[in-house]
């Protein structure tokens, strides 16, 4: 089963170096997620072709963002404006665990 955290259209802010979460996102009830202004925590997440990428999560004034490996990412990833992000926790029936994954469609 599949918990979605956030389903966001790109926009122009997100193509520089961090993405921006609105503010009625769910990423802040992720465990990695800070919980104070200036604090920042690690997540692995999976894309659809099953690669692994590190993007640092880190709260600033209240709002959250994707900062470190976000460029990477974006990059890696060909997004622009216009793209949609998914970010949810698949938890695997086989009992491997949960995994963070991300897929990123063109609109």
């Amino acid at each position: 089963m599949a918990t979605i955290f956030e389903n966001k259209r790109i926009e122009k802010n997100d193509t520089e170096n961090r993405m921006r979460f609105p503010s009625k996102a769910n990423i802040g009830h992720l465990p990695f997620a800070c919980s104070n202004d200036g604090q920042s925590g690690k997540l692995q997440v999976i894309d659809e072709k099953g690669f692994q990428w590190t993007l640092t999560c880190r709260k600033q004034n209240g709002i959250v963002y994707f900062t470190d490996g976000w460029k990477e990412f974006r990059k890696g990833k060909r997004i622009r404006v216009g793209h949609r992000i998914t970010l949810y926790k698949d938890d695997d029936s086989f009992g491997s665990g949960s995994q963070y994954k991300i897929t990123v469609k063109e609109n």
